[in-house]
């Protein structure tokens, strides 16, 4: 889902007499937000369904940590 969602997002802006890196670096933001969304989201599901072992949810946490880097990494105002 998250492809479809950069893909509609390079096309809409591609007319927009926008530059290739900006139409790159909006397609990146758009890529790290719903990665870091979609990860997160994962995460909480996987604690409500393990109360007692959160353990089980420790890659999950990693994940979200590398999708929240790739967000912070991005350039502002984009």
């Amino acid at each position: 889902m998250r492809y479809l969602g950069v893909a509609v997002l390079m096309f809409g802006l591609t007319g927009c007499n926008s530059s290739p890196q900006s139409v790159k670096d909006a397609a990146n933001r758009e890529y790290a937000v719903s990665s870091y969304e979609q990860s997160l989201e994962a995460y909480q599901i996987c604690v409500a369904q393990n109360p007692n072992d959160q353990q089980k949810c420790s890659a999950l946490a990693r994940v979200i940590d590398a999708d929240r880097k790739r967000y912070e990494k991005l350039p502002p105002g984009l």
